[in-house]
């Protein structure tokens, strides 16, 4: 029998344990910024895109989303990939995304930059390594209002949030070239224009007070 002394102390305790179940079990567990993949233009920073072709349920089985678009854009002779995919579980997006985006190629450097043109977003980079061309991957990690730059410190500090909040989609923006000359640098990527106006556009796609 519990003294009654502890009686308020163990119904506090109780409730506080009964908030992030009513939140995630009753009340939804979802919190929506109205942003969508869908907005994304065809016609983007002077560059056309077109869908890559991908299977309908590859969003789905790799990335657990239903809310994902993906494009070759040209320009001038320029081609890349654009994958836009928002997701409720963060982890599949940011650990290893290229595996399934970008699958074959061996990536033997993989860091993280702020680059001149945008140093308010963190971009992750990963190339190809030998011959005259390489193949480059860049992508940034979105995460409510603010950018992504160590996952497992995002993953710590947001862990404590979600005990009281409902989960946030993560968006991952994700750009492969697979022909940039061995004397251009990841600065100097035409297709740099292109992957931030993607950010910006989806980013101001949101509700107002966002």
């Amino acid at each position: 029998m519990i003294s009654s002394r502890f009686v308020p102390a163990v119904c506090a305790l109780i409730a506080v344990t009964l908030v992030p179940t009513y939140i995630h079990s009753y009340a939804g567990s979802t919190v929506s910024d109205g942003r969508t993949t869908s907005s994304m233009p065809e016609s983007l920073a002077e560059y056309q895109g077109t869908s890559s072709g991908r299977n309908a349920t590859w969003g789905k089985r790799r990335f657990d989303s239903d809310d994902w678009t993906e494009r070759i854009y040209r320009f001038q002779g320029d081609e890349v990939k654009l994958s836009v995919i928002r997701s409720y579980d963060p982890k599949s997006l940011y650990h290893h995304p290229e595996l399934a985006v970008s699958y074959g190629p061996s990536y033997v450097n993989n860091d993280v930059r702020l680059l001149a043109q945008r140093p308010d977003i963190p971009v992750h980079v990963l190339s190809t390594d030998g011959g005259s061309t390489r193949t480059v991957v860049i992508y940034a990690l979105h995460y409510g209002d603010t950018f992504v730059q160590d996952p497992i410190r995002f993953q710590l500090r947001t862990a404590g949030e979600l005990l009281f909040s409902g989960r946030k989609a993560m968006t991952l923006f994700f750009l492969t070239d697979e022909t940039v000359p061995a004397s251009i640098g990841v600065d100097t990527l035409p297709s740099l224009g292109l992957f931030f106006a993607a950010i910006d556009h989806f980013i101001a796609s949101g509700n107002p007070a966002h």
